[in-house]
């Protein structure tokens, strides 16, 4: 049944990948990075400037994700960008994409890169110079920034093989500012009572029902939201590409619904003032 269930699953996903060839990608916004905001370049990647720190989460800056066609324009180059941490949550390749990695790596060796259980090698032999493994309960410090992980409820395995399974949720720290980015999750209590400004929140690939087992809805990413000591809520993980069945325009009305002025509702290119 699993067997036939997966097909039926695997054969509307690429139907509607092949669609979105036949259609014009559709225009981003294209907002300043400006000081203390969060840019949110589409799916879970986004910019945030604390102070005039550049931190860089699960970058992935390619119109394809193997054979998914980005269905918004990227905002910018963002390998033209001068970037002062990367971090990243877990090892799929819509979060951990090796050749936007690769690209980056290019004006960025210097850049201290944050990464989970695994994946310290592979950073380093990309070129990056400051890599840094963080495990769950770990932190990382320096002068300027601090970085706590959190254990995400997600399988952060790549390929779903080996014993690199962990997934980090990470709050983000800088002169008494604190950005929660939470990278891929389902539906978990880990988060409750963490005080921070704003919390980036995934809110897509919970279609179908059993994705959800490593996803959450947009209902479960708010109902975690609330449990939190946040002032206010950035949705992301969706509007980018079509890597699961529900419609982007589903969550979108569904996160409006919520009639929540903390909820912090962006289109891609958008950039939001901390």
């Amino acid at each position: 049944m699993n067997f036939f269930k997966n097909i039926h699953f695997l054969s509307k996903l690429t139907y509607n990948n092949i669609k979105e060839y036949f259609k014009t990608t559709e225009a981003s916004h294209n907002d300043p990075i400006e000081n203390n905001s969060i840019h949110w370049y589409g799916h879970a990647t986004t910019i945030i400037n604390l102070s005039g720190k550049i931190i860089v989460t699960d970058p992935v800056i390619s119109n394809r994700l193997g054979y998914f066609k980005r269905v918004i324009d990227k905002p910018f180059n963002l390998s033209k960008l001068k970037i002062d941490y990367i971090i990243l949550s877990h090892g799929h390749m819509d979060h951990m994409h090796f050749p936007s990695l690769k690209k980056l790596s290019k004006l960025n060796k210097n850049a201290t890169v944050i990464v989970p259980k695994g994946y310290k090698k592979i950073l380093s032999a990309m070129g990056y110079k400051n890599v840094h493994l963080i495990r769950t309960g770990d932190t990382f410090e320096d002068d300027f920034l601090k970085v706590s992980s959190i254990q995400a409820n997600h399988d952060g395995r790549r390929f779903y093989i080996g014993i690199d399974d962990e997934s980090n949720s990470y709050l983000i720290e800088r002169n008494n500012t604190k950005v929660f980015f939470a990278g891929d999750t389902a539906y978990t209590e880990n988060y409750k009572g963490i005080e921070c400004d704003i919390a980036i929140m995934p809110v897509g690939c919970y279609k179908p029902d059993r994705f959800k087992h490593m996803h959450c809805s947009p209902e479960e990413s708010y109902k975690m939201y609330k449990m939190m000591k946040s002032k206010a809520m950035i949705p992301i993980h969706y509007k980018t590409f079509k890597i699961s069945l529900e419609d982007f325009n589903e969550t979108h009305e569904t996160l409006v619904n919520f009639n929540d002025d903390t909820v912090k509702i962006l289109n891609v290119g958008q950039t939001y003032k901390l």
